[in-house]
């Protein structure tokens, strides 16, 4: 017996952000200790650059052909490759958004200075400030999808909601599985420890806002 629509949506969610966001990831982790000698605006500017690019060619790009499959059974006059590019543009600009805070904590922090080094916040700041963030961001992930979802469905805009209470809980998910990667057991460990999380936080997401997606979608199509 085939999978329902809801349950499709919360694998291909998994998958995707699994492949994409945790390539993402494990780019990044690759390419640290060379940009972590690196210093002034050039190389601050060029590491954000770089990481809203792969947010987009990678997890935007993924995810939107992820969800395209499976919405496009449910909304058959769906334009796939439209909503695809719309996943890629909300994904960038969540990543450029998302990327602000560190690169001017970059920018201005002074050049070769010496002393201890910064103190991580506590979880008491980190998970409740990882909720805003997704609270914030999800919307902007969903924005340019919206823009493609209300051709076909009545009351779209419940969609950007959904993505807010999505990733609500998604970031701080992804916060946490970061925590306990064994950042310290060499790539052979972290890699797929990375790969889980991410793809642990879009099951999660996916079965936050596919909820919504296949209510919004029964309106229209029924049962």
């Amino acid at each position: 017996m085939r999978a329902g629509f809801y349950q499709r949506w919360i694998v291909a969610n998994g998958w995707a952000e699994a492949l994409g966001l945790g390539s993402t990831f494990v780019l990044g982790r690759i390419a640290a200790p060379r940009l972590e000698g690196l210093s002034g605006v050039g190389p601050v500017l060029f590491t954000a650059a770089l990481a809203i690019a792969l947010g987009i060619v990678l997890e935007g790009w993924l995810v939107g052909v992820a969800q395209a499959a499976v919405l496009g059974e449910r909304l058959p006059r769906l334009c796939s490759r439209a909503w695809i590019l719309a996943t890629m543009v909300g994904a960038g600009l969540a990543w450029g958004i998302g990327m602000i805070p560190s690169t001017v904590m970059a920018l201005l922090a002074p050049s070769g200075a010496e002393g201890p080094p910064p103190v991580d916040p506590g979880p008491l700041i980190v998970y409740p400030a990882a909720m805003m963030l997704g609270a914030a961001t999800g919307p902007i992930l969903g924005l340019a999808q919206w823009t493609t979802l209300k051709r076909h469905v009545p009351r779209a805009g419940r969609w950007l909601w959904a993505n807010a209470a999505a990733w609500t809980l998604g970031m701080p998910a992804i916060f946490l599985g970061m925590d306990v990667v064994p950042w310290t057991a060499g790539l052979a460990a972290v890699v797929p420890a990375i790969y889980a999380v991410c793809g642990v936080a879009g099951l999660l997401v996916g079965a936050v806002h596919g909820r919504v997606l296949d209510l919004l979608t029964r309106e229209t199509t029924g049962p």
